[in-house]
């Protein structure tokens, strides 16, 4: 095994040393929980808020924590995307986009998991911090600034509007296979202001894209040999806090300030992509 793959698997198999086996799993089922319940409140995938604890807490190299990161994200927007249905279903329009959007989708996220292998470990933790840090200011500035946006002023047809959502869905796609998340900060507004969804059926949507496309990102990364063993199980039980967080967090959307809230993700999650990038 050459030094590059060893490093890439993660440097040993955590499972056989009892001390640091507990402690992450402790630490991933308790930090997974965390985000899936701020998930949960601000109704995004959280994968933003897990690449940090990923790397900097649970030591994981920066192309395992991608991968890692893809199927937590698989098992939340699974969850997530079933749960939101039962509440309010998909209209024939949603879903075609969503197929269409899947299609592009799936092919990007193929494409983006090949990307992290041509990029070196720390060109490639300087494109994730620089990801983190635009969405942290996303996230914090949203509730003090509203971008202009506004919807086509023109009516597409419906191949113009197929065609746009499969190139929308390649786009976000590469995003998703390269840096491990789902995509939603980016989907979400695409389906408000270029298709005119309203903000709960973009929200469903887009979880119904993000599942073909994480995992077409975490499959192809896991046969790239970026995951092992010690991972996936890491990756399971933080899933599973996760989805518990998320659930949990999704029923108290409406009874704490979302605008607090987001301000204070936002900061976390910049300072601890600083705090990320600057450790030795």
């Amino acid at each position: 095994m050459t030094n590059r793959t060893y490093r890439n698997l993660g440097g040993s198999n955590i499972l056989n040393n009892p001390n640091v086996s507990i402690r992450k799993i402790t630490a991933a089922l308790f930090f997974g929980f965390l985000m899936g319940a701020a998930a949960g409140l601000i109704g995004v995938g959280g994968g933003e808020f897990r690449i940090p604890i990923l790397l900097y807490i649970l030591g994981l190299p920066v192309i395992t924590a991608i991968a890692v990161n893809l199927l937590i994200g698989l098992l939340t927007v699974l969850v997530s995307f079933l749960r939101r249905i039962q509440l309010k279903p998909l209209d024939r329009y949603a879903i075609n986009v969503g197929l269409a959007m899947s299609i592009g989708s799936i092919g990007g996220a193929y494409l983006g998991a090949l990307l992290t292998n041509k990029i070196p470990e720390k060109p490639l933790k300087r494109i994730l911090a620089i990801f983190l840090v635009i969405i942290g200011l996303k996230i914090g500035l949203e509730p003090f600034i509203q971008i202009p946006f506004s919807p086509f002023m023109f009516t597409l047809n419906l191949w113009q509007e197929t065609a746009l959502a499969i190139l929308i869905g390649i786009v976000i796609g590469i995003v998703s296979g390269t840096l491990g998340v789902a995509g939603g900060e980016f989907r979400i507004p695409a389906l408000i202001y270029l298709f005119s969804f309203d903000i709960v059926i973009a929200g469903t949507t887009s979880l119904l894209v993000s599942i073909p496309t994480v995992a077409m990102g975490f499959i192809k990364h896991h046969q790239m040999g970026h995951t092992n063993h010690g991972a996936t199980i890491i990756a399971v039980i933080m899933g599973i806090g996760s989805v518990l967080g998320a659930l949990i967090g999704a029923s108290y959307a409406n009874v704490i300030e979302q605008d607090i809230l987001k301000v204070l993700l936002g900061i976390i999650l910049i300072l601890a992509t600083v705090r990320m990038v600057t450790k030795p």
